[in-house]
């Protein structure tokens, strides 16, 4: 069983957060300071092929010290995101699920029929990934979609 693996670069992009930190909202044990989708890496199984992206999260730390942040680092498929997506819509408040970004979309009806072709293309992973990661930007940045959803983020970070 051989697995052919292609590596893509980065190409990171970040957000920040100008808004003032509420006093009302505190979301206990999870305040990120940066979110990269870097690496992805095709793996090519013995019936399908797939991309497997690497996210990593640097952590604030919760007291200023010389010390380095902590980094997480996770292995995600583009399921695992869509998965993660709907679970946190349902788990949402109702006036909160419109603030929920869009996913970069999947591969387009019309190029389905050539779908190793386009969706294992460099161009159309570079798009994919600054898709994932401003995703994930937005997410982890909106203090009250944290409040609301952390054991979900959690569990999407820990899976």
């Amino acid at each position: 069983m051989s697995h052919n693996i292609k590596f893509l670069a980065p190409e990171p992009i970040s957000l920040e957060n100008n808004e003032g930190s509420s006093e009302d909202l505190s979301v206990p044990s999870l305040h990120f300071r940066d979110v990269i989708v870097g690496n992805c890496t095709i793996v090519n199984g013995q019936n399908n092929k797939f991309t497997v992206w690497q996210v990593e999260l640097t952590l604030a730390p919760m007291q200023m010290s010389g010390r380095s942040c902590p980094k997480i680092k996770v292995y995600k498929r583009y399921t695992d995101f869509v998965n993660f997506r709907d679970e946190l819509v349902r788990s949402l408040p109702a006036d909160l699920r419109p603030n929920v970004p869009s996913l970069p979309p999947k591969v387009s009806w019309y190029d389905s029929w050539r779908y190793g072709d386009a969706n294992f293309n460099n161009g159309w992973l570079a798009h994919r990934r600054s898709g994932l990661e401003l995703f994930l930007n937005q997410l982890l940045l909106n203090d009250k979609i944290m409040a609301e959803a952390l054991e979900c983020v959690k569990r999407f970070l820990e899976a």
